[in-house]
């Protein structure tokens, strides 16, 4: 991480599937290099479909110079073959104003999402949705 960042991620990526873990509070410098590191990490999957479960359970917030830079993100996903996305978190006001934030430019998309508060819940919904959640991210996950 770069020192003149704020807050922090990890990503972890396998067969077609990602699992990022946001952390505390992001600046612009943050941000920059979370659209960096996840359009490098699935850019490998070419142009299959991929899912992702974003882990928001201990992300706070993002500066507003950081909203363009996050909406630019998302929008890349959804163009990028994203096809399965759940963001974890607890329901909260902030959260559902930083999501209209961040949602304001998204492209219209096939992506199927949701918001779920449990790791419990977010499996259950890929089995319904049946798509494979790797053993090791499901691991990661718990343990974080």
């Amino acid at each position: 991480m770069h020192p003149a960042s704020h807050g922090y991620y990890q990503l972890h990526s396998e067969q077609g599937f990602l699992l990022a873990q946001l952390y505390d509070s992001w600046n612009v410098t943050t941000t920059q290099e979370y659209r960096s590191d996840v359009q490098r990490e699935m850019s490998q999957y070419g142009t299959k479909p991929w899912a992702a479960i974003y882990d928001i359970r201990h992300w706070q917030f993002l500066t507003p110079e950081s909203l363009p830079i996050m909406q630019q993100q998302i929008g890349w996903c959804l163009q990028n073959q994203l096809s399965h996305c759940i963001y974890l978190a607890a329901d909260s006001g902030m959260l559902e104003y930083l999501k209209q934030q961040a949602h304001a430019e998204v492209p219209k998309h096939n992506c199927k999402f949701v918001q779920l508060s449990t790791i419990e819940q977010s499996l259950n919904q890929f089995k319904e949705w049946q798509v494979d959640v790797p053993a090791s991210l499901i691991s990661q996950l718990r343990i974080s």
